[in-house]
């Protein structure tokens, strides 16, 4: 058998081992409550000073609007009764809102400078007597008194009234039933009355002419006749884009007479030219178209 201080020995480490073992395990539990004291303290101060800084931030703001609910789902909307019902008064009318005015729009438009480009053209009968130096007071112009190539003009008018060189045979004529009369002409002062011209013969064949153009508006006057012809006139601006054209026709072999009348105005300076020309001959005679008189304004 042992003996008793065996037993006692025994004993002893037992209690020690035992001691041991109980004080290893405070330590483990102390270590565990210390962390959780810690995480907790932690944890406190986050949530305290957040709820300080809400108050702080909601002390400065309005309250927040209370949240609308939730729209009622189709099935359980409900209208109201219809107009005239006993237990509604009916829906009020609201009145339409008046449409506002539109506002006007203002388009930014380039307006064009009035054209100075203008060509008339006009035809008339001649009157029985023609005074050239009262219708031409810039310049007047007469052919045919002593010669096929005999040229009267005003002697003031600087040349204005021009005709282009001959292009086909040109004859003298004294069959005017109207009378050209003037003063202050060369080379022939003056003249009482005269009934004389020139005429061509033959389609195609005729005269031209020219005389200043620009932003001044003039008149040019053309004392012309016809012979079993068409006679044709046609005026253009060298300066501008306009035309224009007139005919004068006699089917019979006596002479035909008209005023041709040229009102003109160009965008600058230019000539105004004229042709006058026969545009249909009839007969085998000397079918053609005359010139008489010109006169400028």
């Amino acid at each position: 058998m042992p003996s008793t201080a065996d037993g006692r020995r025994r004993r002893r480490t037992g209690h020690r081992a035992r001691s041991s073992g109980f004080a290893e395990g405070g330590r483990q539990w102390n270590e565990v409550l210390s962390s959780a004291a810690v995480i907790l303290a932690g944890v406190l101060v986050v949530i305290g000073f957040g709820f300080v800084a809400t108050r702080g931030l909601k002390g400065n703001d309005e309250p927040a609007p209370p949240i609308d609910p939730p729209a009622p789902a189709l099935g359980d909307l409900r209208l109201p009764p219809p107009t005239g019902s006993s237990s509604s008064p009916g829906l009020i009318p609201l009145g339409s809102a008046s449409p506002s005015p539109s506002p006007s729009i203002t388009r930014a438009t380039t307006v064009p400078p009035p054209s100075r480009d203008q060509l008339r053209l006009a035809k008339d009968s001649v009157p029985t007597v023609v005074d050239l130096p009262a219708e031409g007071e810039s310049d007047w112009v007469h052919w045919g008194l002593d010669g096929t190539f005999s040229l009267e003009r005003d002697k003031k008018g600087d040349f204005r009234i021009l005709e282009g060189a001959p292009t086909a045979p040109r004859f003298r004529h004294s069959l005017s039933p109207q009378k050209f009369t003037w003063s202050g002409g060369d080379p022939v002062a003056s003249s009482a009355g005269t009934t004389t011209g020139i005429r061509t013969c033959g389609k195609g064949n005729g005269f031209t002419l020219t005389a200043p153009a620009g932003t001044t508006p003039r008149v040019l006057k053309l004392y012309v006749g016809v012979f079993a012809a068409r006679g044709k006139l046609t005026a253009r601006l060298s300066t501008g884009e306009s035309t224009g054209t007139t005919v004068l026709e006699q089917r019979g072999d006596t002479l035909r007479t008209a005023v041709l009348t040229v009102a003109y105005q160009a965008p600058k300076s230019g000539q105004v030219r004229l042709t006058w020309t026969t545009d249909a001959a009839y007969g085998k005679g000397c079918a053609g178209v005359a010139l008489e008189a010109a006169t400028l304004s």
